[in-house]
């Protein structure tokens, strides 16, 4: 489902101050900077912020403020906020039955553990259920997932259990996105925010919300402040104090960050801190005892190298008051902070011409999807049934919004615009390589089409993280 497009805002700029005054030092901001570029954490920006204020942040072009990114798994934090805004509202009971609010959906008696689920249980990943089967109708394929154990007993991660509650919201005649900008965003001067649906048209809740890094940064202060805005309250204070202290133990199968507890949609973690995150590094860490928020975006397979850096180079740095003022670290962190990019490879080209006989055509791409080749008076149009359409610059990125093709995860595919860099060249052997750099979606790849007798091999890399580029697929297309 298309997504329309609206001009993103996170309203009033918080304020902004130096390290010093909120008593961290801008070296240590700069040694941050330094460590999370030597662990290989490919960042695309951050927010610090003390006491409400943002004293060191960096956009890593072509990132910048104004860029919507999906944050993934940190979506669940926004959906656990809706559901206590709602649970204030008297619109739903935490201990309500999943069969109960899901009547119309079920078919023959449920199991007892199915009998047993209630909203709670979705908040704090307890489930019952072994594994996720997503489907293409993901109310019916959660409520046909098997049971391993009684839920309240065990912890799970279930993305599934997230999208439910969603789903819950949809069946009482709210829809999330809509609820969350109406109680939650509009308050907050935050506009132009959305949300990945799935096919019956429900915010897909556990994941797939775009966001500003502003927005992350805003939602951090909004929750270390008890639900409080410009003294306003917006979240239930009972509420909040459940969502953000352990509600389960989730040590069992995990390791490092992940093994702290878990509150309804926020995970506990060291230094008596909290977060809310995301896969591949979306980060929203909040700490109560030092009034501190940390906002990240990244796209990196290592999230824990990302906790450990903040934690060794800030957090545990931070003084009690502020510190004298250093006007030349200051000076020489806001060059470094301004200067930073992120490590997105060239398209790789040797000058040949475009081969004429992949033109005009859809060709199989060996996966059940098509790929298709057009020049228009823009310039190279391409276009895969997996990806979507681009509009390609040879040996450079063209700049441009794009419909694109999304499966998250592995999760039912959606369709939503995002901002796109796309280039071709053409390689000595022949071989045809496209670059499409996804901003909003996170997607960063590599195709390379090599003749090959009478055919055409397919080669898809993942070229996210810098000098490890990752093949996702072989095969020949025809």
């Amino acid at each position: 489902m298309l997504i329309p497009y609206k001009t993103p805002s996170y309203g009033k700029p918080l304020e902004r101050v130096t390290p010093e005054s909120v008593g961290v030092h801008s070296e240590d901001v700069a040694r941050f900077v330094s460590a999370a570029k030597e662990r290989g954490i490919n960042l695309h920006s951050f927010l610090m912020l003390r006491g409400d204020k943002v004293y060191a942040e960096s956009y890593y072009a072509p990132y910048g403020p104004d860029q919507l990114q999906t944050v993934y798994s940190l979506s669940k934090s926004f959906t656990s906020a809706a559901i206590g805004i709602a649970w204030g509202e008297g619109i739903l009971d935490l201990d309500e039955r999943v069969v109960d609010i899901f009547a119309d959906e079920m078919e023959g008696e449920p199991c007892p553990e199915l009998a047993a689920l209630t909203l709670r249980h979705l908040l704090r990943m307890s489930t019952g259920q072994p594994k996720e089967v997503p489907g293409p109708d993901m109310v019916k394929a959660f409520l046909s997932t098997p049971f391993a154990d009684m839920p309240g007993e065990r912890f799970r991660y279930n993305t599934m259990a997230t999208y439910m509650l969603s789903a819950t919201l949809k069946k009482r005649g709210v829809d999330l996105e809509a609820y969350l900008q109406e109680k939650l965003f509009d308050p907050m001067g935050i506009s132009g925010l959305r949300w990945m649906r799935c096919g019956r048209g429900i915010p897909t809740g556990g994941y797939g919300l775009s966001l500003l890094p502003e927005v992350i940064a805003k939602f951090g202060i909004l929750i270390k402040n008890d639900g409080v805005w410009e003294g306003k309250r917006l979240i239930p204070h009972e509420y909040l104090a459940l969502a953000t202290t352990k509600q389960i133990d989730n040590r069992e199968g995990n390791a490092g960050e992940w093994t702290y507890g878990y509150g309804y949609q926020f995970w506990m973690c060291r230094y008596n801190t909290f977060r809310g995150d995301g896969a591949f590094g979306q980060f929203c860490v909040v700490s109560k005892d030092q009034d501190a928020v940390l906002a990240v975006t990244a796209h990196t397979d290592d999230m824990q190298a990302g906790l450990d850096v903040y934690f060794e180079h800030i957090l545990l740095k931070m003084a009690q008051g502020s510190l004298p003022e250093n006007p030349q670290a200051h000076e020489e962190l806001e060059a470094l902070l301004g200067r930073q990019a992120c490590p997105i490879a060239p398209v790789p080209d040797d000058g040949l011409p475009f081969p004429q006989e992949l033109l005009g055509r859809a060709m199989e791409d060996g996966k059940g999807g098509t790929l298709r080749f057009d020049w228009t008076e823009e310039g190279l149009r391409f276009e895969s049934s997996a990806a979507g359409a681009f509009l390609m610059e040879r040996g450079g990125f063209k700049d441009q919004m794009a419909r694109c093709v999304t499966s998250p995860l592995n999760y039912p595919i959606a369709e939503m615009e995002s901002r796109v860099l796309a280039g071709w060249g053409v390689k000595a052997d022949g071989t045809v390589c496209l670059r499409t750099v996804m901003l909003e979606l996170l997607s960063d790849w590599l195709v390379e089409l090599k003749p090959e007798s009478g055919a055409w091999s397919l080669r898809v890399t993942d070229m996210h993280l810098p000098g490890r580029p990752a093949v996702t697929y072989e095969g020949v297309v025809r």
